[in-house]
Parts: C-alpha cells; sequence; structure tokens
C-alpha cells in the first residue's frame, strides 16, 4: 500500500476530531503531503471516521489526479490542493465543523488572539473568509485568499480550515482555535472585558513554537 504510515496518520487524526468533538460521522477532512514524493493522501467521501481504515484513504497528485484509491475523494479536495500547489510551506490541511468556531463563521465575526495557546499555535486573529459552496473551486478560492499567510481560516457559514507544516501542528491550529471560540463565548456571558495578547508578544510565542514545538531528547 502507497505511504502506508502517512495514510495511518490521517485516520488517527480523524478519531480524534471526532473525540475532541471537532467534527461528527464523516465530516469534515483531513489531508497531508508526502515531502519526498509530492503526493497527497486525503480522505474519502461519506466514509465515518469510525469504521475508516489506512486503505481507506486516497492518494491523489496536488492537481487532483489520482494514484492511489478504493473510494472518491472528498468533495472538499479542491478546498485542500489549493493549499500544497500554492504553499510550498503548507504539509496538511485540516477542515473541521468545530462548534465553537463555527458560531464565529456564521457571525462574520474574526476570532481574536485572547489566549497564550493561540498566539502559539495560530499566531494572530482568525479572520472569516468569504461564502463559497460546498464542494466548489469558488471555496477553495474563497478560503485560499481568506486565510492569507495565516494558519487559521474561518469559512462563512460552513466551518473552520487550519493548515500546518504537518499534521500535528495542523491539529494543534485547530484545537487552538477551537479553544479561543469556547473561551471566548463563555467570556461573553460574564460580560467580562477580555484583551488581546500584545502583538510583539503574540510574535514571539509563535516563533519560539515553530522553532522548538516537537520532541526532544532529555539531556
Amino acid at each position: 500500500m502507497l505511504l502506508k504510515d502517512l495514510r495511518e496518520q490521517i485516520v488517527e487524526f480523524c478519531l480524534l476530531m471526532l473525540a475532541n468533538d471537532l467534527a461528527y460521522t464523516s465530516q469534515g477532512n483531513i489531508s497531508a503531503r508526502d515531502p519526498e514524493t509530492g503526493y497527497v493522501a486525503i480522505t474519502p467521501s461519506a466514509i465515518p471516521y469510525r469504521k475508516m481504515k489506512a486503505e481507506d484513504i486516497n492518494i491523489v497528485k496536488s492537481d487532483g489526479t489520482v494514484v492511489e484509491a478504493k473510494w472518491k475523494s472528498t468533495s472538499e479536495t479542491p478546498l485542500h490542493l489549493i493549499f500544497f500547489r500554492e504553499r510550498s510551506n503548507v504539509g496538511a490541511v485540516v477542515h473541521a465543523h468545530a462548534p465553537y468556531a463555527s458560531v464565529f463563521a456564521v457571525a462574520n465575526e474574526p476570532i481574536p488572539v485572547v489566549l497564550t495557546e493561540a498566539a502559539a499555535f495560530v499566531g494572530g486573529r482568525v479572520p472569516v473568509a468569504r461564502y463559497g459552496r460546498p464542494g466548489s473551486e469558488e471555496l477553495a478560492r474563497a478560503t485560499f485568499e481568506g486565510i492569507g499567510e495565516g494558519s487559521a481560516v474561518l469559512m462563512y457559514q460552513h466551518g473552520l480550515l487550519c493548515i500546518g507544516p504537518d499534521l500535528n501542528m495542523a491539529y494543534e491550529t485547530a484545537l487552538s482555535v477551537e479553544m479561543t471560540a469556547r473561551v471566548l463565548l463563555l467570556s461573553r456571558l460574564l460580560r467580562a472585558n477580555v484583551s488581546e495578547v500584545d502583538a510583539d508578544e503574540v510574535k514571539l510565542i509563535r516563533e519560539r513554537v515553530l522553532k522548538t514545538y516537537h520532541p526532544t531528547a532529555a539531556e
């Protein structure tokens, strides 16, 4: 089986999306690029994550050409592939239907950086991309343009998309956005005066995480 390890990793993160309430059944989708071949491993359409196996994950080229697949790829394949074609630093894409982040998506309201966790894994405000019909090239382009140089974007009336150099970082970003959205909504119940993390502090924290956030052997 081609890219077996990468396929297995995607299944693991799909199950994590269920466990962390970022998606339900087969909602959302995940992809990752193999740095050696340039091939993209991506989730299939409509297969529940709890039943998904590594062999169910599809392998495609960045132009959408199928390399190895049992099933039709997710309808949001264009949404994923645009990032691999146009941003060389992107190694993984996580599209989630995270409920708290989706509140901000439907309200057309960006999510500010109010937690140091968001500073670390998101690195800035999460903007809202203009609406695009699910599965369309229009949605892919709107989301790509909406994210700018950032790592996360809300999809108007749809959900959340996060990118990263690898699956772990892309997924950590999604978790951080969802946590920030949840904290903000709860703070509003308290009518709390919430401030954003200082911009210089955000930059410092983000740079440190990008350089050091990986397993390191003890000295």
